[in-house]
C-alpha cells in the first residue's frame, strides 16, 4: 500500500503541465485563426543578468534570440564579461528572450515554441515545465495583448503552472487596431507636402520623468494628407511640422522615403515649426485623440505654421583668468531631448559669430526650443586617460572646460546671456556593506551611481550611471556646476541603501549643489535588513483581483524614486514585496495602470488620500490588504 502511494505520487509529480485555450475577436466574438500565441517564462532563474537588468533600464523592450544570446556568451570565452553574465542563463534551451522598460525578464524556451491558433482559434502548450509565465498574442490587424491586459499599455496577468496542472479556460478576446488620418495645411489653408507628422503619447519613466513617446510616423503627400495604421485603441496626440534638435533617425527614414517618390528638380524644401493637434505650439493645450478599437479615424486635420528662426547673443568668461577664453566650438543641447534618440541631444559645431577679444558670440537660426548653450574651451593641462592628478586639480580631469548656461528661445532674440568657464567635476567613491551585518558583501559589478539634475537648477550631466567595480569603487565624471540628486540602481536583490555621504553631507535626504572645486569623497552603505510586505489586492466587490498594480509609496524623499516599489499581484490577487527600505509609505493598488504611471500627481494625490499609510522596520515582516483604485 505505502509503495503504491509512493509510485503514485512520483507520478503526479512526473506528469506533464498544460495549457489550452481560444482567441476570439473582441465584440463580435468570432474564433480568430492563425494568432501567434507566445508562452514566456517570467521568473526563470537568471543570476546576475537580473541584476544587470535592474541596474540598466531600457528606454524601450527589446528582444533578443536564443542564437543571438549564444553569441554574446561566446564572443569574449567564458571569463570576459559578457560570458560571466550569461553564464546563469540557460542559453541552449532559449528561443527568445525580452527585456521590458520596468526590468522584466521573459524567456521563452525552446520546449515551448510560439504557437498558432487553429480554425477554431484554439491553441495548446503540452509538457509546459512548472514556473509564472505570460501569454502574448499578435496578428496583423489587430493589437499586441497580454492576457488580462486592460489598458492598451498595462501589464497582464501571470499565469502559474504547477507540475501535473491543466488550464483549459483561458479565453482572449483580441482588439482590432485603429488607424488616424488627416491633412495638414498652412494658415492659409494651402495643402503642404513633405512635413513629418507623428502619434505620440504620454508616459514616466524609472526615475519619474515625464517623456513623449513616439507611436508612429508618416510624412504628408502632395495633398498635404497622411495616414498611420496600425494603432493600439488609447490616447494619443498628434504633431506635424519639423521637431526641434538636429535631424534624427526617424527624420532621416522619413527624408528618404519621400525622396524616392519626389523629383528633386521640382522639391522646394521649407520647415514648419511643430504644432498640435488642432494647431498650438504647446502639447499641453494640444487636443487628445481618443483611438476606440478598430477605427479608422479620419479629418484629423492640423494647421502649421513656417518656422521661425532667432539669434541667441551674449558672453563668455573664463573666471580662472577674467579674461576671454579661446573657445574651440559651441554646441547646444536639448534640455528635454527625445529619449530614444541621442542625435536629439547634441548640436555640434554650431554656426556662429564669436569675437576672442571681449568673448562676446551669436548664434543664428535658431528655433524656439529649451536648450543648453556650451562653450568648449581647449584644456592643454589635460591627462590623458582622465587619471587625477596628485594635487587634486579638478581642471586637470580628462573633459575639457565648459562654460554651460540654460536658455530659452520663445518668439524674439535672447540678448545678454553669459556662460562662465568651469571644469567638470568628479567624484571618487565606494560601496559597502552594513558593518553590523554578519554576511559576505554582494557582487558590486552591476550597482550604477550617478547623479541626476534637480530640474530648474540649471544643472546639467553627460553621461550614464558608472557601474562599480568589484571592490565596490567607483568614479563618476562629466557632471557641471549645478544642483543635482544621488541616483543609485541595481542594488542587490534585498539591500537597500541605508547611507550615501559626500563629507558631511547626507545625501539620502538632501541634494547637492556642486559650485566646483574638488568633490570629497563619497560613502555609501547598503543593507541587507530590509522589510517585507505582502497581501491581497481585491476589486470593489471584495474578491481577490489579478493582475493588479501594487505601488508603495515614501512619505517623503518622493526625489528618490528608487523608493518607489511597484509589483503585480498573481493569479489569486496576491502581491509580495521584497527589499523594502525602512521608512513611512503609503500602499496603493490600481485595477490597471501604465508602467510608472504612479509618478503622475493625480494619481500620487489618489494615494495620499486614500492608500493605506505603512511603516516599515528593518527586516518586519507585515501582512496588508488592500482595495484597488479604478
Amino acid at each position: 500500500m505505502i509503495l503504491a502511494s509512493i509510485a503514485i505520487a512520483l507520478m503526479v509529480q512526473a506528469a506533464p503541465a498544460s495549457i489550452s485555450g481560444t482567441v476570439v475577436q473582441s465584440g463580435t466574438g468570432a474564433p480568430l485563426a492563425n494568432v501567434r500565441v507566445t508562452l514566456a517564462q517570467t521568473d526563470a532563474q537568471l543570476g546576475a543578468f537580473a541584476q544587470m537588468v535592474a541596474g540598466k533600464p531600457l528606454p524601450v523592450e527589446m528582444t533578443y534570440s536564443g542564437e543571438a544570446l549564444a553569441a554574446i556568451s561566446t564572443a569574449g570565452g567564458p571569463d570576459s564579461p559578457n560570458g560571466k553574465l550569461l553564464a546563469a542563463l540557460p542559453v541552449a534551451d532559449i528561443a527568445e528572450l525580452t527585456i521590458s522598460p520596468n526590468g522584466e525578464v521573459a524567456v521563452v524556451h525552446k520546449s515551448a515554441p510560439p504557437a498558432l491558433t487553429d480554425a477554431q482559434g484554439h491553441w495548446v502548450f503540452n509538457d509546459v515545465r512548472p514556473g509564472t509565465y505570460k501569454l502574448e498574442f499578435s496578428i496583423n490587424g489587430y493589437a499586441r495583448q497580454s492576457y488580462g491586459q486592460r489598458s492598451s499599455a498595462g501589464t497582464g496577468v501571470p499565469i502559474v503552472i504547477a507540475s501535473g496542472s491543466s488550464r483549459n479556460d483561458i479565453i482572449m478576446r483580441m482588439s482590432q487596431v485603429g488607424a488616424v488620418g488627416g491633412r495638414v495645411a498652412d494658415t492659409e489653408g494651402h495643402p503642404v507636402a513633405g512635413v513629418p507628422v507623428q502619434l505620440l503619447r504620454f508616459a514616466y519613466d524609472e526615475t519619474g520623468k515625464r517623456t513623449v513617446q513616439r507611436v508612429a510616423a508618416a510624412k504628408t503627400d502632395d495633398r498635404g494628407r497622411y495616414r498611420m495604421f496600425n494603432l493600439s485603441p488609447g490616447r494619443y496626440y498628434l504633431a506635424a511640422g519639423r521637431p526641434v534638435g538636429p535631424d534624427s533617425e526617424i527624420d532621416k527614414l522619413l527624408n528618404s522615403a519621400i525622396g524616392a517618390n519626389v523629383p528633386l528638380i521640382n522639391r522646394i524644401p521649407e520647415q514648419y515649426a511643430q504644432s498640435y493637434y488642432p494647431g498650438t505650439p504647446e502639447i499641453r493645450a494640444a487636443t487628445p485623440i481618443d483611438v476606440p478599437s478598430g477605427a479608422e479615424m479620419t479629418g484629423i486635420d492640423v494647421y502649421v505654421r513656417p518656422q521661425q528662426f532667432f539669434r541667441v547673443k551674449g558672453s563668455v568668461i573664463d573666471p580662472r583668468s577674467s579674461q576671454p577664453p579661446s573657445v574651440e566650438y559651441f554646441s547646444m543641447s536639448l534640455q528635454n531631448g527625445d529619449p530614444l534618440n541621442s542625435s536629439d541631444r547634441v548640436f555640434a559645431n554650431v554656426p556662429l559669430v564669436y569675437n576672442s577679444t571681449n568673448g562676446t558670440f551669436e548664434l543664428p537660426d535658431i528655433v524656439p526650443g529649451a536648450y543648453f548653450v556650451i562653450a568648449n574651451v581647449p584644456n592643454p593641462n589635460s591627462v590623458r586617460g582622465g587619471t587625477r592628478a596628485p594635487t587634486g586639480d579638478v581642471a586637470l580631469n580628462s573633459q575639457p572646460p565648459r562654460a554651460i548656461a540654460p536658455v530659452t528661445v520663445a518668439n524674439a532674440d535672447v540678448e545678454g546671456l553669459q556662460l562662465r568657464v568651469a571644469t567638470a567635476g568628479f567624484v571618487d567613491g565606494i560601496i559597502r556593506i552594513d558593518p553590523s551585518v554578519n554576511a559576505p558583501p554582494p557582487d558590486f559589478t552591476f550597482i550604477r551611481v550617478g547623479f541626476r539634475p534637480v530640474a530648474g537648477s540649471g544643472a546639467v550631466i553627460s553621461g550614464q550611471p558608472q557601474p562599480a567595480g568589484p571592490d565596490g569603487k567607483f568614479r563618476i565624471d562629466g557632471f557641471w556646476p549645478g544642483q543635482y540628486q544621488i541616483l543609485t540602481i541595481g542594488l542587490p536583490s534585498g539591500f537597500y541603501l541605508k547611507e550615501v555621504r559626500l563629507g558631511e553631507l547626507d545625501l539620502n535626504s538632501n541634494s547637492w549643489r556642486y559650485t566646483g572645486g574638488d568633490t570629497g569623497a563619497m560613502s555609501i552603505v547598503i543593507s541587507p535588513n530590509t522589510g517585507t510586505l505582502d497581501g491581497v489586492v481585491s476589486d470593489a466587490q471584495g474578491r481577490p483581483l489579478a493582475g493588479a498594480r501594487v505601488v508603495l509609496i515614501p512619505e517623503r524623499n518622493r526625489e528618490r524614486t528608487e523608493l518607489f516599489r511597484p509589483v503585480s499581484t498573481d493569479p489569486n490577487g496576491h502581491f509580495t514585496l521584497t527589499g523594502v527600505a525602512p521608512g513611512d509609505y503609503k500602499l496603493a493598488a490600481w485595477e490597471a495602470i501604465e508602467p510608472f504611471a504612479f509618478f503622475d500627481p493625480d494619481l500620487l494625490k489618489q494615494a495620499d488620500d486614500a492608500a493605506k499609510p505603512v511603516r516599515v522596520m528593518e527586516s518586519s515582516k507585515q501582512t496588508i490588504n488592500v482595495s484597488a483604485f479604478r
